[in-house]
C-alpha cells in the first residue's frame, strides 16, 4: 500500500491550503518521504518526494523562481507546497501554467502553517504504513510457509505471491520447465535472451538487487533471480512489470522471501524424486536379475512408483564408448575429476533419455549397470516388429539428437530385445538386448544400433566361436594373415572383406578402398599365398569369410583395434 497525495491532502493539517495545479493526478501520486528545500535543488529532491519551500532563495526573481519549481519537477517529486504570505505573496501565473501543462501538483500552504508539522503528520502516516507492510509481510512469509508445509499444490503458491506483488509471474525449474506462474512463457524467454546479453542490475541499497537482473523492452520489463538453495541451481523466478514500475522496498522483501519458498519447494521435490528415481531403478534391477517374480507383487511395487509394468516394453542396452576420450578433449578436465565428470554426464544423458520419451509420449523404466544404460521403452500395443522398431527407432533418433547438442561426437552403442510381446517379459528381454549389444559390437562395429531379431547369423557365429576345432581351423586360416598385417600393415584382413562385399568385383573394391586396381589385385595374390587358399573357389573363400568372423567375434585383437580407432 501507497500513501497518495490525495491521503495526505485529506489531514487536517492541510485543511486551509489550496491546489493550484493538477488535480487530477492526487490519486496518482504517492508520497514516499518529505522534505524542506531552498534554491538551489541540484539532486537534494528525489522522487516521490513531497517538497516543502518558501522560496527565499528566488522570491525576488521570478526567472529563478520559475528555474527552481522547473527544477523540483524534473526532479521527479510529488508535488511542491509553497508557503505563501512573507516571501512570496502570489504563485506567478506562468509558473501555474507550466505546472498544469506537466501535470505537476502545485500547493499553496498558508504562511501559518509550520513545516515541522506537515513533517510530523507525513512521516507518521509513512511509518503507520510501513508497520503495516511489515506486518502483512510476515503474514505472507507465514502463509507461504504453511502452505509449503501443508504441501499444498505450488501453482497455489505461486498465485499466493503473484496477488500480493500484483504482477504476474513465470518460475522455471532447473531444466527450463514451467513450474507456475500466470506470465506468457514465450514473451518472457524472448526477454530472458535479451537480459542474458545485457545483464542490467537494479541500482538499490537493498542485498536482494545485487542478485537480481533486469531486462527492458518498449512494453514491459523482466525481473530475474536465480533459485538456489546450497549454492545450488534449483531454477528461475520472473517477474513481468510494466514499464512504469519502480520496486519498492516492500517488493523487494515479498520477492525475498517467494524465492526461498521456492527454493524450498524445488529442494524437497528434487529429494522426492531423486529417492522416487533410486526406487525405480532397484526395481528395474530386480526385473533383469529374477527370471520368475510373483505377477501381483511386481503390480504392487510398479504401481507404489508410478510405473505400469502390464504395458508392453522393449529393452535398450546403451553404452556410451568414447566419454572418457571426450572428458580429456573438454576445457574444464583439471577443474572436475575424471569420475565425476563422468558421473555427471551419466546424469545428463539420463535426463535426455526421460525427456525423449516423454516427447514421444512413452513410459519408461531406466536403470544403469556399471558403464551400460538400460532402458525399458514402452512400445506400441500392438506385437508387429515394424510398429515396434518404429517407436524404438523414434526415440534413438531423438536421444541422439539431444546428446549430440550436449556431447558433440559422443557414441553410443545399442542393444535392442523384445521378448514375445513384451508384456511381463523384462528378464528374457534384458538378455536379448545384451547379447545384441554384445554380437553388434563385435561383428558390426561400435556406435550403432543391433536388434536381437536382425542378429541370428552373428548369434550362431558367436555360438560357433566357443567350439574348439572350430578354434583350431580359424587360427590356421588366419593367423598367416594376422601376422603379416601386423608386421607390413597391409590390411589383408580389410581387403578381403572389401573385395568379398563386393562379390569379387576388382574394380568396385579398389575404388571402396582407395586403392590402385594393380595394388588391389598384388593384395587378393598375398592373401592366396599366406593362406594357400584360392579366391576363385566358392569354398575357400566361404572357409576365409567364415574364419575372419569367427576370429572378430572371439574378441581378439583386431576388434579391440577397430574400437580404438573410431574412439
Amino acid at each position: 500500500m501507497n500513501l497518495s497525495l490525495e491521503d495526505v491532502f485529506k489531514f487536517p493539517i492541510f485543511e486551509t491550503a489550496k491546489i493550484i495545479s493538477g488535480k487530477k493526478e492526487l490519486q496518482k501520486k504517492t508520497v514516499e518521504w518529505v522534505s524542506v528545500i531552498e534554491r538551489p535543488v541540484e539532486n537534494f529532491v528525489r522522487e516521490n518526494e513531497l517538497v516543502l519551500s518558501t522560496g527565499i532563495g528566488c522570491y525576488t526573481d521570478p526567472h529563478l523562481f520559475f528555474d527552481f519549481v522547473k527544477d523540483v519537477y524534473e526532479s521527479g517529486a510529488s508535488a511542491l507546497a509553497i508557503a505563501t504570505g512573507h516571501y512570496i505573496y502570489r504563485i506567478p501565473e506562468e509558473i501555474i501554467d507550466f505546472a498544469e501543462e506537466n501535470k505537476f501538483v502545485m500547493i499553496d500552504l498558508p504562511w501559518e502553517i509550520r513545516f515541522a508539522d506537515i513533517i510530523h503528520e507525513v512521516t507518521s502516516a509513512i511509518n503507520r504504513l510501513q508497520q503495516d507492510e511489515l506486518i502483512r509481510l510476515k503474514e505472507v512469509q507465514q502463509e507461504l510457509i504453511e502452505m509449503f508445509l501443508t504441501k499444498k499444490p505450488f501453482l497455489s503458491i505461486v498465485s499466493v505471491i503473484e496477488k500480493e506483488l500484483g504482477l504476474p509471474l513465470l518460475v522455471m525449474n532447473n531444466r527450463g520447465n514451467m513450474a507456475g506462474g500466470s506470465a506468457q512463457i514465450r514473451d518472457v524467454r524472448r526477454m530472458w535472451n535479451d537480459m542474458k546479453k545485457s545483464e542490467d542490475v537494479e541500482e538499490s541499497h537493498h542485498p536482494i538487487f545485487s542478485k537480481m537482473k533486469r531486462a527492458e523492452t518498449m512494453d514491459a520489463q523482466l525481473f530475474h533471480m536465480k533459485i538456489q538453495s546450497s549454492e545450488q541451481n534449483q531454477g528461475d523466478f520472473f517477474i513481468v512489470a510494466p514499464p512504469s514500475y519502480k520496486m519498492k522496498l516492500r517488493d523487494a522483501n515479498l520477492i525475498e522471501q517467494a524465492v526461498m519458498v521456492c527454493a524450498l519447494w524445488f529442494t524437497s521435490e528434487n529429494a522426492i524424486a531423486e529417492n522416487k528415481n533410486m526406487l525405480q531403478k532397484e526395481f528395474v534391477k530386480t526385473l533383469i536379475k529374477e527370471e520368475e517374480l510373483p505377477e501381483q507383487l511386481l503390480r504392487e511395487k510398479a504401481k507404489d512408483l508410478g510405473l505400469d509394468v502390464d504395458l508392453p516394453y522393449e529393452c535398450l542396452i546403451g553404452y556410451p564408448e568414447n566419454l572418457e576420450s571426450l572428458f580429456y578433449q573438454e576445457q574444464n578436465n583439471n577443474i572436475q575429476t575424471k569420475k565425476s565428470w563422468l558421473e555427471n554426464m551419466m546424469a545428463y544423458i539420463e535426463m535426455e533419455l526421460a525427456d525423449a520419451a516423454q516427447s514421444i509420449r512413452r513410459q519408461t523404466m531406466y536403470a544403469q549397470e556399471g558403464d551400460k544404460m538400460i532402458v525399458f521403452l514402452q512400445t506400441n500395443e500392438s506385437i508387429t516388429q515394424s510398429s515396434s522398431n518404429g517407436t524404438v527407432n523414434q526415440f534413438l533418433d531423438l536421444v541422439d539428437r539431444r546428446l549430440n547438442k550436449l556431447l558433440p561426437g559422443v557414441l553410443v552403442s545399442w542393444g535392442i530385445g523384445k521378448h514375445r510381446d513384451g508384456i511381463m517379459s523384462f528378464y528374457r528381454s534384458y538378455h536379448k538386448a545384451a547379447s545384441a549389444l554384445e554380437v553388434g559390437r563385435k561383428q558390426k562395429g561400435i556406435g550403432k544400433r543391433y536388434h536381437f531379431d536382425n542378429s541370428k547369423i552373428s548369434r550362431l557365429i558367436l555360438t560357433l566361436c566357443r567350439n574348439e576345432e572350430v578354434q583350431e581351423i580359424t587360427t590356421a586360416t588366419i593367423s598367416p594373415l594376422v601376422e603379416y598385417d601386423e608386421k607390413r600393415e597391409m590390411d589383408l584382413i580389410n581387403t578381403f572383406i572389401v573385395y568379398n562385399e563386393n562379390a569379387g568385383n576388382v574394380s568396385q573394391a579398389a575404388r571402396v578402398l582407395n586403392l590402385h586396381r594393380q595394388s588391389l589385385l598384388y593384395r587378393l595374390r598375398k592373401i592366396e599365398s599366406l593362406t594357400n587358399l584360392s579366391l576363385t573357389n566358392p569354398d575357400d573363400v566361404f572357409l576365409l569369410d567364415f574364419s575372419i568372423k569367427i576370429w572378430r567375434s572371439s574378441g581378439n585383437r583386431g576388434m579391440d583395434q577397430q574400437i580404438n580407432r573410431l574412439t
